[in-house]
């Protein structure tokens, strides 16, 4: 049996190790933020960084579920201590990654190069330029001041605010009015950043988000999927972005359609660099069924992975163990993330005394769960930050999927406010119309 282990900063495939831990998998989890160390505590075997050289020598697969940038903390440091990699590093994981890789190791999700993609927005679209995918004219400032400076002098186009280095998701902000980042940026963001980050303002391209992955087994592509979702938090678009609030999911039946030709001309990319896992972009397709760049993404994390592993016909491990090779389901895997309050906010006192300990109980086999631990026999909420899980459900039909979806979270026995979207049926399902009229997307 293959003994897999998995690096994560803040434990996003917990859910997915914790379903792959119920087939008999022999898996253990490392987490890196001290936030989150103490999610699935009684629940998934886990690793500390004093044992972590011991448990990747013991591996036969590595899972990276993310990239992260370098915050010089002590954590930071100390993994890449550990690791033999300079301190110095723009990564984290992707130094780490390389050197486990290089020592025979087969490893799944992140590479430098990968991460420094996704981390430095620029990278990544001189990338996408190179595969033939149109970008949004863009603009990068290292200041907030140039950029103010700059969107004052251009007050007829409507822009879009995006941080490099995966900053805080709230800052990916989309204007509604012109002039409106001006205001944010004077104001908000120059006291919750200071002067100096790097950024870049994108005009903003009216059309429909989708996204289009492609799993790399170190050779060549052995499967696509597309994922529609609603990044803001509440329904009707309203709230806070968060990134991943409703997902919609379908594997491609054939190997055509949008971006899949230029998604495998990243083949001879990234065998260079060692990497093994899913590639995601992510673009913006306009009026004329024209798809337009908006960032890549390169880790086995979030909502959208959860849905693509429930429409699986096989263990979960074997997907992962046999170079991404799996039966599917036909139709569509959908979901709510399910959150409560202080969520979003991180509120540390927030978080002990209002999602602490909430008990998480009833009908849970059709949960990802994320922000749990097991407290005397008892599934609870451990407060790292408020995100209980992502609720499934999959379906031949778009609009019963939803349907699915909804009379799954009635079974749940939360003791709390839930907070999710009610109108991400209607929503999705308009978006996914209007795409397979200006037949971009199909099987």
């Amino acid at each position: 049996m293959d003994k897999i282990l998995v690096v994560s900063n803040s434990g996003d495939f917990s859910p997915i190790a914790y379903k792959m831990l119920l087939e008999n998998t022999d898996i253990s989890i490392y987490i890196h933020s001290p936030i989150y160390q103490k999610c699935y505590n009684g629940i998934l075997p886990k690793v500390k960084l004093s044992n972590l050289r011991k448990a990747v020598k013991a591996a036969s697969i590595i899972i990276f579920d993310m990239n992260k940038s370098n915050g010089n903390t002590k954590e930071d440091r100390a993994l890449l201590r550990l690791f033999k990699c300079s301190v110095k590093s723009a990564g984290v994981f992707g130094p780490v990654a390389d050197k486990i890789r290089s020592a025979g190791k087969t490893v799944i999700g992140c590479t430098a190069w990968t991460e420094e993609l996704e981390m430095d927005r620029y990278k990544g679209e001189q990338l996408a330029k190179k595969i033939g995918i149109k970008l949004p004219t863009t603009y990068g400032f290292k200041s907030l001041s140039k950029g103010i400076n700059f969107l004052k002098q251009h007050t007829n186009t409507m822009w879009v605010f995006k941080p490099d280095n995966n900053k805080d998701l709230d800052l990916t902000y989309v204007e509604h009015f012109p002039g409106e980042l001006i205001q944010k940026m004077s104001y908000e963001y120059k006291s919750r950043l200071g002067g100096q980050i790097e950024y870049i303002l994108q005009e903003k391209v009216d059309g429909i988000e989708i996204s289009t992955e492609g799993w790399f087994n170190g050779n060549e592509f052995t499967n696509f999927n597309h994922t529609l979702e609603n990044k803001k938090m509440m329904s009707g678009d309203l709230g806070l972005s968060i990134g991943s609030q409703s997902n919609l999911v379908w594997v491609k039946k054939n190997m055509n359609g949008l971006l899949v030709e230029e998604i495998k001309k990243l083949a001879p990319y990234l065998k260079k660099s060692g990497y093994v896992g899913p590639i995601d972009i992510n673009s913006i397709v306009d009026k004329n069924g024209i798809p337009y760049y908006l960032e890549i993404t390169s880790r086995a994390g979030y909502d959208a992975l959860q849905n693509l592993l429930n429409l699986l016909n096989t263990k979960i491990s074997d997907f992962f163990t046999n170079g991404f090779q799996g039966k599917f389901f036909n139709g569509y895997s959908a979901s709510e993330r399910i959150t409560i309050p202080p969520f979003p906010y991180m509120n540390r006192k927030l978080l002990r005394d209002f999602a602490k300990g909430v008990l998480v109980s009833g009908d849970l086999s059709n949960m990802f769960l994320e922000d749990i631990l097991l407290d005397n026999g008892q599934i609870r909420c451990s407060g790292a930050d408020g995100i209980i899980g992502a609720c499934v459900a999959r379906n031949m039909d778009t609009i019963k999927v939803w349907d699915g979806v909804y009379n799954n979270i009635g079974k749940l026995r939360i003791s709390s406010d839930l907070q999710y979207r009610t109108d991400a049926r209607n929503k999705i399902t308009k978006r996914l119309i209007k795409l397979q009229k200006l037949g971009v997307i199909y099987g």
